[in-house]
């Protein structure tokens, strides 16, 4: 497969866990910590990642990343993980992001979204 992945999630043990997933079936995946960590690259990167992986768990101003990532890269190839805990599903798909998983979700479900935005991104 070998398309791009940027993931980004501040909780370690989930992002460690769909890193691997990924990179299982094929991906090349850049995971980073922090939302500031993936602005930088969405903005020094010329070519963008055939999907951004998004997880709002832990972030402290998901609206403002979520504001900077529609800028930055095409919603279409964006699927947020929301939580309750940050913003719910349909607040994020209110902001222009159709693909949304909630909590609870599971690694394959993360994987499957993936790779559905992957091959309409193609």
């Amino acid at each position: 497969m070998y398309e791009k992945v940027l993931l980004a999630g501040g909780e370690w043990r989930p992002r460690a866990l769909v890193l691997a997933q990924l990179v299982e079936e094929g991906y090349d995946v850049t995971a980073v910590e922090m939302w500031d960590e993936a602005e930088l690259l969405l903005r020094k990167r010329p070519v963008k990642p055939a999907v951004v992986v998004f997880d709002l768990e832990g972030e402290p101003q998901p609206e403002a990343a979520l504001s900077t990532l529609m800028k930055l890269a095409d919603p279409a190839r964006v699927l947020v993980l929301s939580t309750s805990g940050t913003l719910s599903a349909d607040a994020v798909r209110a902001r222009g992001f159709a693909h949304v998983l909630a909590r609870p979700y599971s690694v394959g479900d993360v994987v499957i979204a993936t790779t559905s935005i992957a091959r309409g991104a193609a």
